[in-house]
């Protein structure tokens, strides 16, 4: 049968084609907005759950006040942790990650001060103050002596598993015997937090005590030899182990501590620490949480570094640390290097500021070039511009071989110890031929940038995998900011001075640490040509008084020179009480040769050489020349007072000549005698006889020490006192006359 209406069926179908598309046009908006929102939402996780943690690194052993500094900075992240759960409506407890980094080198105080600031920040750790987080202390590395409270008093412990915990009494056995009141401490921190059992806490202090692993129906605990009779009535001991004997104090590594209960994740690294708390790793970058309370100040190192401009900064520094008017300090950088010995002067002393109190940040807009970039790894944090410079500075080729090798030293044995970065990566910054590779530690995951030789010293060498090489055709070390960054050598990169205070939370811009006229007055005072002034006045004065009677304007004059020449010394870092006794030393035995004992010129030669040498080392930064720039600084000290000495004979010359004739000082200095009169007087004492005068008694008129003045038949005459010294009024006899030389003794019994 024919079909009469053929596009009835094509119309319906019409229909059911467009409500089909309709429909997968609305599914597929449906499936775009859901692709939309899932990343949205995914994107927003990590931030919540960035908020669970934070992270606050202890660099040890505390000293000075950073106990309290760091009570402070725990203080306002426990409050922001507490404010942020509140807000996300999350009833678990936010983390707060104590970050435990010990010195490579052990400076700071005395035991006992570390001691009690240790125990007063684990007493805050352990207080209800803290109550609203869950404290866990992370160590990477070997922690000994009193620095070992701090894990103690924290909820968990995550080690490192090749890491070391104990030794805490190491100081305390160099002074003495273990006081019990240090030991009831560690009892109070584990009994109070009990994440390690009270035995194994009192076996890393006593080194009298003895910790036993015992074995029982209940499982395995931990007992002190003299709680142990008390713990084993009424339970069935199935073994018995000494873990700690007597005379040694308990130490014990991550994998030991996660056997025995204490440690509760092995982790080498932030991103494993990060792992296992089941946190971004970005919460456990370093929280700036003292930005609220920053008191910044900002120094400026441009241009040439110089031995000038380093002591600038060091005085700088010095008066900020002491006056406690900053705990943010920045550091400017713009340099392409210098005098290699004065970058590495004030590298070590800015890596010598104590971090818990107070935050040195280096920033570097431009380049930070040899040295110079020297300073900058120096500090705490490194910021950079993404496009600034740190690298190798050609200036250093000029260092002779020895003075090479000894800043090498200097970088290896010193420096880098006393900062977290490697000593090789400092050293590329001034030596070309080493190369900078990233490595990796296959057992703990650690990353590392180092030279093949630092790898090879390393104890476990076997573990360390090389990643990559940073510097490409051995060429030497030149990094931008944002490859700085990726290799974690810069803290971070930004784009202006003012991306820079947003990233520290700085309303305002830090107050600029600028020489004051009284710094530029010192350094005016100090520098060669005033040096040679001050000399010359100093010298002249003490002349002037010897040939004028009486204490007079020359005594004045000379020792206000002196002293002016000794305090800029001083104040410039080079001139110290060593300097000042020898000069002292050496005029009284000049002195002492022209009035008192004259004879064949020992305390003259010997007075003079040590006032000589008091000047030299006064404007000089050693004590042993080891570089040619040493060398170079001993000839201009050298060459100042050889030039203060020519110019005070010069002084000597034209006042024995001119001066007395001249109307102002005529009655001031002694003329010499006439022609006619000295001829006179020699043939006076050529002619001169007291041989008559022997037996005759007089006085002394003045001090005979040996020489001097003595009055007798009613003539004032020169003698000089045989065996004691005579003093001025005492009688006297003649013993002896040849000649002119008389020669007297005290009457009576000596």
């Amino acid at each position: 049968m024919p079909i009469s209406a053929p596009y009835l069926p094509g119309k319906q179908l019409a229909g059911r084609s467009v409500r089909l598309k309709t429909a997968a046009w609305a599914m597929l908006l449906f499936g775009f907005a859901c692709a939309i929102r899932i990343p949205c939402a995914q994107a927003e996780e990590p931030a919540e759950s960035a908020d669970r943690a934070a992270l606050v690194r202890v660099h040890l052993p505390l000293v000075g006040n950073a106990d309290v500094a760091l009570q402070s900075l725990l203080q306002r992240s426990c409050d922001r942790l507490i404010a942020s759960a509140r807000i996300r409506k999350d009833d678990r407890r936010p983390l707060l990650v104590l970050q435990l980094d010990p010195p490579l080198v052990q400076e700071g105080e005395g035991s006992q001060g570390q001691f009690e600031r240790s125990l007063a920040l684990a007493r805050f750790l352990c207080s209800r103050q803290m109550a609203g987080v869950k404290t866990v202390a992370f160590v990477p590395s070997s922690i000994r002596g009193h620095s070992t409270l701090l894990p103690l008093a924290c909820e968990e412990i995550i080690m490192a598993p090749e890491a070391l915990l104990g030794e805490a009494g190491v100081e305390e056995t160099a002074e003495g015997t273990i006081r019990q009141t240090v030991v009831a401490a560690y009892r109070e921190i584990a009994e109070e937090r009990r994440t390690m059992p009270v035995a194994l806490a009192v076996g890393m202090i006593d080194a009298a005590a003895e910790v036993l692993q015992v074995e029982t129906e209940d499982g395995v605990d931990f007992v002190l030899r003299s709680d142990f009779e008390r713990f084993a009535e009424g339970r069935e001991l199935i073994a018995e182990k000494v873990l700690v004997p007597v005379g040694t104090m308990g130490q014990y590594s991550g994998r030991e501590g996660r056997e025995f209960g204490f440690v509760k994740y092995l982790a080498s690294d932030l991103a494993s620490v990060a792992r296992v708390l089941e946190v971004p790793v970005q919460s456990l970058k370093e929280n700036d949480a003292l930005a609220d309370q920053w008191r910044p100040v900002l120094i400026d190192v441009r241009g040439e570094i110089t031995p000038r401009l380093v002591s600038q900064v060091e005085t700088l520094l010095g008066t900020t640390l002491e006056q406690r008017d900053a705990n943010w300090i920045g550091i400017r950088i713009d340099s392409a290097g210098g005098d290699l010995a004065s970058c590495l002067q004030l590298a070590s002393s800015i890596a010598r500021i104590d971090p818990n109190s107070v935050r040195t940040v280096a920033y570097v807009p431009s380049e930070a070039i040899g040295g110079a970039a020297l300073v900058a790894l120096a500090c705490d944090q490194l910021v950079m511009h993404p496009t600034a410079r740190l690298a190798y500075g050609e200036s250093v080729a000029q260092l002779r071989p020895a003075e090479f090798d000894a800043t090498l030293g200097t970088l290896r044995l010193s420096l880098a110890p006393q900062t977290d970065r490697s000593w090789s990566l400092m050293a590329a910054m001034v030596d070309p031929r080493i190369q900078i590779m990233e490595f990796r530690n296959i057992a703990s995951g650690e990353t590392r940038l180092m030279s093949d030789a630092e790898a090879a010293k390393r104890d476990d060498q076997a573990n360390w995998q090389l990643v990559q090489a940073v510097q490409q055709d051995d060429a030497p070390l030149n990094l931008a900011g944002q490859r700085a960054e990726e290799l974690g050598i810069s803290w971070q990169t930004v784009e202006s001075y003012d991306r820079l205070k947003q990233l520290y939370g700085l309303n305002e811009d830090p107050t600029p640490l600028k020489p004051n006229l009284a710094l530029e007055f010192i350094e005016a005072l100090a520098s060669p040509e005033f040096a040679v002034l001050l000399l010359m006045v100093g010298f002249a004065g003490i002349y002037f008084e010897i040939r004028t009677p009486g204490v007079g304007v020359g005594a004045f004059v000379g020792s206000l020179g002196l002293l002016l020449y000794f305090w800029s010394q001083y104040l410039n870092g080079t001139a110290g009480w060593l300097e000042v006794i020898l000069f002292f030393t050496g005029l009284c035995f000049i002195l002492l040769e022209i009035f008192v004992i004259p004879g064949f010129g020992i305390f003259g030669l010997g007075g003079a050489a040590l006032v000589i040498a008091s000047v030299v080392l006064a404007s000089l930064t050693f004590i042993r020349p080891q570089s040619e720039s040493d060398m170079e600084q001993l000839a201009r000290s050298v060459g100042t007072v050889a030039l203060a000495g020519v110019g005070v004979m010069a002084l000597a010359f034209i006042s024995r000549r001119y001066l007395p004739q001249a109307p102002l000082f005529r009655h001031m200095v002694l003329a010499p005698p006439a022609p006619e009169e000295r001829a006179e007087l020699d043939n006076r004492e050529t002619l001169a006889d007291f041989s008559k005068l022997l037996g005759a008694q007089g006085i002394a008129a003045t001090n005979l020490r040996p020489a001097g003045k003595a009055e007798i038949n009613h003539q004032l005459l020169d003698v000089i006192a045989e065996g004691e010294p005579l003093e001025r009024g005492e009688p006297l006899v003649v013993v002896e006359a040849r000649g002119n030389r008389v020669i007297v003794r005290r009457v009576g019994p000596a």
